[in-house]
């Protein structure tokens, strides 16, 4: 999103406190640091609203962990696998297989603010 200046003065809605900005810098670092090394691995992840995932670490940059879950017949209306259905040509072998992931997996990415706990299974 790109922003410019109109020559009018603007009325700042909201603004962070630079202590709770430096806060957040380290929990984002601190989050980045302490999963990175787990990549790959069984996790449970809790948020701050209560919601209880699992699944394997698959990623995390500075805002976001991403979590490969397996998706069930209740679930499938709220994610989204581009890889679900094999492409209408067959390839040599057979349909195309969903690469890189089974077709009832998908990433759930989640950030990393609102992440209340991170436990291995």
């Amino acid at each position: 999103m790109s922003t410019y200046n109109t020559g009018q003065q603007q009325n700042v809605i909201y603004q962070a406190d630079p202590a709770v900005i430096r806060h957040l810098h380290g929990v984002r670092e601190s989050l980045h640091h302490s999963c990175k090394p787990y990549l790959n691995h069984k996790v449970r992840v809790q948020t701050l609203e209560g919601q209880v995932h699992e699944g394997m670490i698959a990623g995390v940059d500075n805002k976001h962990l991403f979590l490969t879950v397996t998706v069930t017949e209740e679930m499938q209306r709220g994610y989204y696998n581009p890889y679900y259905k094999p492409y209408p040509t067959p390839y040599p072998g057979g349909p195309y297989p969903g690469y890189p992931y089974p077709a009832s997996n998908v990433i759930l990415p989640l950030v990393l603010f609102e992440l209340l706990a991170i436990s291995l299974i």
